[in-house]
Order: C-alpha cells, then sequence, then structure tokens
C-alpha cells in the first residue's frame, strides 16, 4: 500500500510541475517584456543595489532589506495554493541572507487515496549574485504537514535546497527571480518532486 501511496504522490507532483512548468513560461516572457521596456527608461538601474551611492554606516542598514515571496496555486483533481513571504538582509552587495515562512493547502481527490492536509513553516536561506543576474542559491527549510501513511498525525519535514536560477530587474527597487532547486534530503512526505521551480519577487525599502 505504501509503494501504490509513494507512486501516486510522485504522479500528483508531476501534474503540479506540468503547471509550474508552464507558470515558468509565462514569466519569462513577463521577465522579457519588462526588461526590455524599463532599459530604455533607466540608464544604468540593473547595478541599482550594487551601485547606488552610500555612505559608510556601521552595524544595521535597513537600506540592505529586501522584501519578497511568492504565490502558487493549481486547481482540479490536485487542489494546490501555497503563500511563501521572504524577508533578506544584504550582508555584501553579492550575498543576500534571509528567512521566510511557507503555508500551503493540499488536497488530492483521487476516490482511492484521498489525502489532505495543511502545510505550514520556515526556511532559512543564502542567495549569491553572479554578475548581477545570476543565483545560487542554497536553503533549509522545515515543513509541518499530516503523515501520508497516517493522517491522524502530524510530521516534520526538512528539506534541504541547492539550485540556481536568474534574476531580472523590473524597476529600480524591485526585481523578480527564477530559481531552479534540487532536494537533496528527499522523504515519503516531502511535498516537492525534484527539480523544484520557483518563481518569485521581491523589492527593497
Amino acid at each position: 500500500m505504501e509503494k501504490w501511496n509513494y507512486s501516486r504522490k510522485i504522479k500528483s507532483n508531476l501534474k503540479l510541475n506540468c503547471f509550474a512548468i508552464r507558470l515558468l513560461l509565462l514569466f519569462l516572457l513577463i521577465f522579457t517584456l519588462f526588461t526590455n521596456g524599463f532599459s530604455q527608461a533607466r540608464e544604468d538601474s540593473d547595478n541599482s543595489f550594487a551601485k547606488k551611492p552610500k555612505t559608510q554606516k556601521r552595524g544595521f542598514d535597513s537600506d540592505k532589506l529586501r522584501f519578497g515571496g511568492s504565490f502558487g496555486a493549481a486547481f482540479g483533481e490536485i487542489t494546490f495554493v501555497e503563500v511563501s513571504p521572504t524577508v533578506g538582509y544584504l550582508v555584501k552587495d553579492y550575498w543576500l541572507a534571509g528567512i521566510g515562512g511557507r503555508y500551503m493547502f493540499y488536497e488530492d481527490k483521487h476516490p482511492y487515496f484521498y489525502y489532505r492536509t495543511n502545510i505550514y513553516g520556515g526556511n532559512v536561506f543564502n542567495q549569491f549574485y553572479l554578475m548581477e543576474k545570476f543565483i545560487i542559491h542554497s536553503e533549509v527549510e522545515v515543513l509541518n504537514l499530516d503523515d501520508r501513511r497516517n493522517i491522524n498525525e502530524r510530521a516534520n519535514v526538512t528539506s534541504i535546497f541547492i539550485g540556481g536560477g536568474y534574476r531580472s530587474m523590473i524597476s529600480d527597487r524591485a526585481f523578480g527571480s527564477i530559481l531552479i532547486l534540487y532536494n537533496i534530503n528527499d522523504s515519503y512526505n516531502t511535498p516537492y518532486t525534484n527539480p523544484v521551480l520557483r518563481v518569485s519577487f521581491g523589492f527593497g525599502i
């Protein structure tokens, strides 16, 4: 029974990944349009975070805070809704460290294996920027959800993500990013199927 449930999980997540791929293509188009449009209206905004005139400050600098997050949803036999806010701090111009929260509602309506759960948790992450646009990402996330083998119990699931992606400036202080991540700590209860596609937006204050 567990093997069948696990294969069911894989099929369900493959459907979600197909939806994520379509979202990825849509956001790639949006990023291209934004990049072309705003590049005519600004002279050097691609380096706005790195090259913004600064005074030397010691200690905490609120100008280095970056707020953002992502939202995702799919509906049908598999219903999936996710909200993931984040806050980060530019330790260096090329290094963003931060924390995030995550809430997911997941429902599999298959008649032979109905599964429904509210998932919540958080993460800590590091991002390193190469040539202002390319991202190297690492993350540790802990989620709490209903155990697939015993839905009367809750289980904690730890995921460790590594991967990379691309960042595009939408305006002087706002940006979007696309990440392709691999969970190196996959388990039976993990709500992801590798690779994980993540589209998010952020802004500075």
